[in-house]
């Protein structure tokens, strides 16, 4: 019965309706009690505190008071409460205000590399940049992003922007035939979901070098876009 109930509840919540309070605090309680009605609890929590921030944000001794939760469970709500404020200081990994941030950034992420690592910077309408993907196929001169899995990432994160940067191990900063290749499938992947490519910026112990700058970028958009393909078709 419990087991019909949770997988209702997770439906709710995957499908995004409206959920009351304490189906959010039952919810979350489920890690906590992966076998026992979490309602029960959830609404004695509620009854207890005003709301769900002021249950996760209360001291263990106050929790453990109410009828249900012991310690771990406590331990747990507290930890969450932690994750909360953590969440508040910082709802991004950088603020790009201008091209010196971001070539900052990406020598901070890439440096010191020994295998080669390539990055997609997803990035809002105010430069945040609010999600990383990560690729590395641990090898010191070859990296590849599957471009069904820089779809997956766009597709989910939804950004303004997207920024591609990886490193060379060799010194080199010569983009190679397979950084152009690359550039344009993440462009073509961009482009049919109307995301901006600002840039691929190649990081090594030498420098970095930018398609942005060097023009090479633009070439790049204007043959792979979307429009230019089936035009071109």
């Amino acid at each position: 019965m419990h087991e019909g109930h949770r997988q209702r509840m997770y439906e709710k919540l995957k499908n995004g309706d409206n959920l009351y309070e304490h189906e959010v605090l039952e919810i979350l309680l489920f890690n906590a009690y992966p076998r026992k009605n979490t309602n029960p609890i959830a609404h004695a929590l509620l009854e207890r505190f005003p709301s769900t921030a002021a249950v996760l944000g209360a001291d263990v001794d106050e929790l453990t008071a109410v009828e249900g939760v012991g310690e771990q469970t406590a331990l747990y709500l507290k930890c969450v409460g932690e994750c909360f404020k953590l969440f508040n200081k910082t709802d991004c990994f950088a603020i790009i205000r201008n091209r010196s941030d971001l070539i900052d950034f990406i020598k901070m992420r890439l440096g010191g590399h020994r295998v080669e690592v390539l990055e997609l910077y997803a990035i809002d309408k105010n430069g945040k940049i609010v999600r990383i993907k990560t690729f590395t196929s641990n090898e010191n001169n070859k990296v590849v992003a599957p471009p069904d899995e820089v779809m997956k990432f766009i597709s989910l994160v939804k950004p303004y922007s997207l920024v591609i940067a990886h490193n060379h191990t060799c010194g080199s900063l010569k983009p190679s035939a397979a950084d152009d290749n690359c550039t344009k499938q993440v462009q073509i992947v961009c482009s049919m979901n109307n995301v901006q490519l600002k840039d691929h910026i190649i990081c090594a112990d030498t420098g970095v070098y930018s398609y942005y700058d060097s023009g090479r970028l633009n070439n790049i958009l204007d043959g792979f876009s979307i429009g230019k393909l089936l035009k071109d078709d």
